[in-house]
C-alpha cells in the first residue's frame, strides 16, 4: 500500500505532444508495477484541450469543478461534462478532451493498465464541432 499526501504532488505542463498550451497536470499515482493503475490530475484553461489520444486499458475520467466536453472519434458533437460526472473510456476508444471556451476544466484520470498512445492535436474545428458550434 502507499499513500499520497497532496503536499507531495508536483504540478507540471506535460510534455510536447500530448496538450495544447494552457494545460497543467499533477501525477498523484504512478504505477506500483509495470502497466498498472495510475492518476493524474489536470487542470485545463479556456479552451485548452488534449491531442486525440488511445489507452491500452480502460480509463475513468472524474470532474472536479469546470465545464469541458469530450469527443469520440466519429461523433458529431461531444458531451459536455461538468462538477461530479464521470466518463468510462473504453480501451483503443479514440478520443479527446478538453475545457469549454469560457469556463477551466479540472479532472481526475485514473488510468488502470497499459499505455496512452498519443495522435495528432485537436484543430479549431475540430473543437468547435465537439462543442456543437458550427465553424467558421
Amino acid at each position: 500500500m502507499k499513500f499520497v499526501r497532496e503536499g507531495e504532488i508536483t504540478v507540471a505542463r506535460p510534455g510536447q505532444g500530448r496538450f495544447s498550451e494552457g494545460v497543467w497536470e499533477a501525477v498523484a499515482l504512478g504505477p506500483l508495477q509495470e502497466d498498472g493503475l495510475r492518476a493524474v490530475r489536470f487542470s485545463y484553461d479556456p479552451e485548452a484541450r488534449s491531442n486525440w489520444h488511445t489507452h491500452d486499458g480502460e480509463q475513468a475520467l472524474y470532474v472536479l469543478s469546470g465545464r469541458g466536453v469530450v469527443t469520440r472519434e466519429g461523433e458529431a458533437r461531444g458531451t459536455l461534462i461538468g462538477p461530479g460526472d464521470w466518463v468510462h473510456v473504453q480501451p483503443g476508444e479514440r478520443h479527446w478532451h478538453g475545457a469549454v471556451g469560457d469556463d477551466i476544466l479540472v479532472h481526475l484520470a485514473v488510468t488502470a493498465n497499459g499505455e496512452t498512445h498519443w495522435h495528432e492535436p485537436v484543430s479549431d474545428e475540430e473543437y468547435r464541432t465537439g462543442l456543437g458550434r458550427e465553424a467558421g
